[in-house]
């Protein structure tokens, strides 16, 4: 049976901010219980590569957050999380004893939300986990996903204070800002880009991008191209399998895990037709008709 590269399940659709640049979703606020995601893991972990615990929501607020790491041990998956990070400070140590694979801390989140702490302590906490996952498998990349294309003094005018204290605190040299440089004129199109800061700890870089709206979709079948079950499909908290990480409403339900096996879910008639649709460089989901990722997808796929 075929294997996607990624397979996201939203082990909880509620998050403990209200970033400005996150679309946030209408459904209704649901933890995954540790039980159901192993029913979940037990359905999905032969069709992935890399299993990845968010779609919407903040995975390390879940209450058996630790539970759910030994879950994915028991079946040999080292799961992928992203994170605001403030919340690091609590779940650092249970991350890296349980061999995450890899943290994305979404840095540009700080400034999205009226927080009731410092920049210097949101960081700390962030920058204290990196000392400690230095040396372990677990890689960690601190994103600025909010660059624009004009030039680097980007909407975010944290950046600078924040590339500033990882210098500082992870014992950087100043060639940080000239990587930075090299790496936001190397960007394409709203391709993200990384580097090394040291050992196993990356800056990633990325322009800001929209979510796909139901309500900004033009609803006729254009030009298009994704990867969405090619190489990646979602499971959302309530069991609500999706064909991609963008589908924050679960406006393309494909079926539920908890009520059909996948395999007759990823086999089903609307699964088919958007695989074929894109097969064809056709979008035939009114949310993908909205979709900026499926025009960037299609920018650089060869017709």
């Amino acid at each position: 049976m075929k294997k996607y590269k990624k397979v996201y399940i939203e082990i909880t659709n509620i998050c403990n901010l209200n970033c400005t640049f996150c679309p946030g979703h209408k459904r209704q606020l649901k933890e995954m219980s540790a039980e159901n995601f192993e029913t979940v893991l037990s359905r999905t972990h032969h069709i992935g590569e890399n299993f990845y615990l968010h779609l919407m929501g903040e995975p390390t607020a879940h209450s058996e957050f630790a539970e759910i790491l030994d879950i994915c041990s028991s079946y040999g998956i080292r799961p992928n999380i992203t994170t605001n990070g403030t919340l690091l400070g609590k779940k650092a140590d249970i991350i890296l004893q349980k061999d995450v694979r890899n943290v994305s801390i979404s840095l540009h989140s700080f400034e999205a939300n009226d927080l009731n702490k410092s920049l210097e302590n949101y960081l700390g906490d962030i920058t204290d986990f990196c000392r400690k996952a230095l040396g372990s498998r677990t890689v960690v990349e601190l994103r600025l996903w909010n660059m624009s294309r004009e030039s680097l003094a980007d909407p975010n005018s944290f950046n600078f204070k924040i590339t500033e204290f990882l210098r500082e605190n992870l014992d950087l040299g100043s060639e940080i800002y000239d990587r930075i440089n090299e790496t936001f004129f190397a960007m394409e199109g709203n391709r993200k880009k990384n580097f090394r800061l040291k050992e196993n700890i990356f800056l990633g870089m990325s322009e800001q991008f929209s979510w796909p709206s139901i309500e900004n979709s033009p609803n006729e079948i254009c030009k298009g191209f994704c990867y969405g079950l090619r190489n990646q499909i979602a499971v959302l908290a309530d069991g609500t399998v999706v064909p991609c990480c963008l589908d924050a409403d679960g406006n393309m339900p494909l079926g539920n895990i908890f009520e059909d096996e996948i395999e007759n879910i990823i086999n089903s008639k609307r699964a088919k037709n958007i695989y074929d649709g894109f097969t064809n460089h056709k979008a035939v989901e009114s949310l993908c008709q909205s979709c900026g990722y499926m025009k960037k997808y299609l920018q650089f796929k060869k017709i």
